[in-house]
């Protein structure tokens, strides 16, 4: 807990937070890629990678979910999959884009800060 609240930490912090509010969606487009890479529907590169050049793979894929995941999040509420699943829980559809929950929350588009 002391090394998650170091200040020096904050930005790796914020990241790994927008991750895993996107865990399902992320978790998904993790499987997506990999057996796109290594099944037959794909590259068919099962048995072929060494494993140093499978964590690479992971890697990369674990970076780009870093950095794409809180930009996601600053126009979106949810993940793709996550807005999915709760409009499925819910029976009704969820506010997804950050402008329309403030339109839902604030008549008119008036923020009061």
């Amino acid at each position: 807990m002391v090394i998650c609240r170091t200040s020096a930490l904050a930005p790796l912090a914020r990241r790994l937070e927008a991750v895993g509010r996107m865990a399902f969606s992320n978790y998904i487009m993790h499987t997506v890629i990999c057996t796109t890479l290594f099944y037959g529907h794909g590259f068919g590169l099962f048995g072929k990678v060494e494993r140093v050049w499978q964590f690479e793979i992971v890697l990369v894929i674990w970076a780009f979910q870093l950095i794409v995941s809180p930009v996601w999040l600053r126009y979106f509420l949810f993940g793709p999959l996550e807005w999915l699943w709760r409009s499925l829980t819910y029976w009704q559809r969820e506010p997804f884009r950050r402008d329309s929950a403030l339109a839902q929350l604030v008549p008119n588009r008036t923020l009061v800060l």
